[in-house]
C-alpha cells in the first residue's frame, strides 16, 4: 500500500485529441468533495499502485457501519488506457480490514473529450446508493455467518477458485491455504470464515484487478449461502 502523496507524485500523461486523462489527485479531491456533501466521513484510506502509477485502486472506509463492517467506497483510475475510471461502494470488515464487493462497477466512459462532464454524476451515482448497497452486503453477510462450512469443504472450494473461476492466484492461494489452517480472527467453521479467508488472500491482488477479484468471489460464495 502507498500513501496519498506516493500516488498523486505520478504524472498524468500529456492531453490528446482522442485522449483525455483524469489525473488521480482529480479523482481523489472529487470523491471527497462529494462525500462531504453527502455528510459522508472518511473514517479510513488506503491505496495501492502499480510501480508506474498507471494503475490505481483506493478505498475510503466511513462512518456508517454495524459492529464489524463498515460502510466503503472503492475507486480505480489509469494513465495507460487500461481502465476507464470506475467506483463501487462496499464494505470494510473491521477486525482485518478485509473488503467486501459486490454487483457492477460503475464505470466512466474511456478517457475521451467531455470525460469531466461525466465523472461528478459517476460519483454522485454511486454514492447515492451506497447505504443501499450496504444494506444488501450486511444481508448477504448474515446469511453466510448461517453456513456451516467445515474446512474440507473450504480446500475444496479454495481449489474452484483457483482452478476453475481463475481469479485467485498461486501466491494467493498460498495464503488463502493458510488462513484456512491458522486465522487469527475467523476460527469458526463458517461460509462467512471462508470468505474472509478468500478476501484476506485477495489483498494481494494487482490493484486492476482487486476490486473485479472481489466482486468475484462475493458472487461465487452467495452461491452457497
Amino acid at each position: 500500500m502507498i500513501t496519498e502523496y506516493d500516488l498523486i507524485q505520478f504524472e498524468a500523461p500529456q492531453k490528446t485529441h482522442s485522449y483525455q486523462p483524469v489525473p488521480h489527485l482529480t479523482l481523489i479531491n472529487t470523491v471527497k468533495e462529494k462525500l462531504d456533501r453527502h455528510n459522508l466521513k472518511i473514517v479510513n484510506t488506503r491505496y495501492d499502485a502499480n510501480t508506474r502509477g498507471a494503475q490505481m485502486f483506493g478505498v475510503y472506509d466511513l462512518n456508517i457501519g454495524g459492529t464489524d463492517t463498515n460502510l466503503n467506497i472503492g475507486f480505480r483510475n489509469s494513465y495507460d488506457k487500461s481502465l476507464p475510471v470506475g467506483m463501487v461502494a462496499g464494505g470494510t470488515v473491521i477486525v482485518c480490514k478485509n473488503l467486501m464487493f459486490k454487483g457492477d462497477i460503475k464505470v466512466l466512459r474511456k478517457h475521451t473529450k467531455g470525460v469531466y462532464n461525466d465523472l461528478d454524476n459517476l460519483i454522485e451515482n454511486v454514492i447515492s446508493s451506497a447505504v443501499f448497497q450496504f444494506e444488501q452486503l450486511t444481508e448477504d453477510k448474515e446469511r453466510m455467518k448461517l453456513k456451516p462450512l467445515n474446512k474440507t469443504q473450504m480446500a475444496e472450494l479454495a481449489g474452484r477458485m483457483y482452478v476453475e473461476e481463475k481469479f485467485i492466484s498461486p501466491t494467493q492461494m498460498s495464503i488463502l491455504a493458510d488462513e484456512i489452517r491458522h486465522s487469527e480472527n475467523f476460527r469458526e467453521n463458517s461460509l462467512w470464515d471462508f470468505y474472509n479467508h478468500t478476501t484476506e488472500a485477495l489483498k494481494k491482488s494487482h490493484p486492476a484487478h482487486l476490486i473485479p477479484n472481489h466482486i468475484k468471489a462475493h458472487e461465487f460464495v452467495m452461491q452457497l449461502a
